[in-house]
């Protein structure tokens, strides 16, 4: 079955015709099982560096735009064959890095928020393929961006954006709603929240967030927005030559408020409602979103589909694997495909019917005193995944962040109902013990 897993400590690159370079702007980097007794089935890479393995494999050399090459330490090594230290936010600096290869550039893309605009910039400098820079779906702000989608006359919920550091915010749009930062991909600090106190809350967390990471500054603005109740849903999928191609649709379950990330997911290859592709074209259009992956979030409302996010890169290592299993496809190798310009990859193997991924959160911070039952879970029929983020005597973070993920469970079924009894089934064997730290 196909899908985007580690491969080991060395992929060899093939010898081609021309010794071209294959360029990430930053990359990914994920919570994962830390030593293999914390991990049974598939170990998952991350789409960024799967990626790289697609290219590698074809002969092509790889290099790394980072600002920080310290921070990548040694993990990906085996995989790189050049680092280019430059201000990866700024589109003309990663040309003027590149500048110093001794090659030809074929590709430059990244899959990490924060810099999907700044590499559409310095490849369209290059004369390469990838989306549109400057795009409503590359602005890295939430308010552009639902701003252009609502322009276009798709349903989108009322929202206003207030700052963070407000101390007399209130939610203009009443409540329940649902509060997020302009910024940041929607992986930090989003919450369902239902009075001021719990708004107040949410805003002096990401008030009081330095950065997301490789320098990126958080620009403590947050969305506001009205909640719609119904169904929520996602459309993976890459857009190739100007036209969607839907490859998965996957019903979400998120938390309980006021925390609000994503508990489960469950992918299917038939969208939820006959309106739902045509929404997703007309969401994809408006934001200028030409070329490259997506991940496109909505909410099946009264009167139908309500944009809920867009990303234009893929989804998380877990979700992704649920949409390679679903349409037969490897995401990262189409992915490459569509940047050096051939058709896609044709599907590697029988697709299954469906595919549930459950995340194992943490509900409080605090220290980890003991994991058990991640490898004893491996015999539940149709298990792909099981793993646990963290080790004894680590410290996690509370609910608002990425790191308040403790682990994940995936599975494949004959139907979204047994997919989901395997994962659920799975994570009742998988145990994190965290103890509570005492605060001075």
């Amino acid at each position: 079955m196909t899908g985007s897993t580690a491969a080991g400590p060395s992929v060899p690159r093939a010898r081609a015709e021309s010794d071209r370079w294959f360029v990430a702007v930053e990359l990914p980097c994920r919570s994962s099982a830390r030593c293999p007794t914390l991990a049974a089935g598939e170990r998952l890479l991350v789409p960024g560096v799967a990626q790289l393995e697609h290219a590698r494999a074809r002969g092509m050399r790889i290099a790394v735009a980072t600002r920080e090459r310290a921070s990548y330490g040694t993990d990906v090594d085996w995989l790189v064959d050049r680092w280019v230290e430059c201000e990866t936010r700024d589109a003309a600096a990663v040309v003027n890095g590149l500048a110093g290869l001794d090659g030809p550039v074929a590709a430059v893309t990244s899959t990490v928020d924060g810099f999907l605009g700044s590499a559409a910039g310095a490849a369209r400098a290059l004369g390469l393929p990838g989306p549109t820079p400057g795009s409503p779906a590359l602005a890295e702000d939430e308010a552009v961006l639902r701003a252009a989608v609502a322009a276009a006359g798709v349903a989108v919920a009322p929202g206003v954006v207030v700052s963070a550091t407000d101390p007399a915010l209130t939610a203009a749009v009443g409540y329940p709603c649902v509060v997020s930062p302009v910024d940041g991909g929607r992986r930090w600090d989003v919450a369902l929240v239902s009075d001021d106190r719990e708004l107040r809350a949410v805003a002096a967390r990401h008030a009081g967030r330095r950065t997301y990471g490789r320098g990126v500054e958080p620009r403590r603005r947050l969305l506001v927005e009205q909640y719609v109740h119904g169904p929520r849903f996602a459309a993976d999928g890459v857009v190739v030559a100007g036209r969607p191609v839907v490859l998965a649709w996957s019903e979400q379950v998120m938390t309980a408020p006021p925390e609000w990330s994503e508990l489960a997911t469950t992918a299917v290859r038939q969208p939820p409602v006959r309106q739902a592709p045509d929404f997703v074209c007309a969401v994809l259009a408006a934001a200028g979103l030409d070329a490259g992956p997506f991940h496109l979030e909505f909410v099946l409302g009264p009167a139908g589909p309500v944009f809920a996010g867009l990303q234009a890169r893929p989804a998380d290592p877990g979700a992704q694997l649920c949409v390679d299993q679903v349409s037969g496809l490897d995401s990262a190798a189409l992915a490459v495909a569509a940047l050096l310009g051939e058709a896609l990859p044709r599907p590697e193997g029988a697709p299954v019917a469906a595919c549930a991924r459950m995340h194992l959160l943490c509900h409080t911070g605090g220290r980890v005193r003991a994991i058990s039952g991640v490898r004893e879970v491996a015999a539940i029929p149709g298990l792909l995944v099981a793993e646990a983020f963290t080790d004894v005597g680590d410290e996690v973070e509370p609910p608002g962040s990425p790191e308040a993920f403790l682990g994940q469970v995936l599975a494949a079924g004959s139907s979204p109902e047994q997919a989901r009894r395997r994962v659920a089934y799975a994570l009742e064997g998988v145990h994190v013990d965290v103890e509570v730290l005492q605060t001075v």
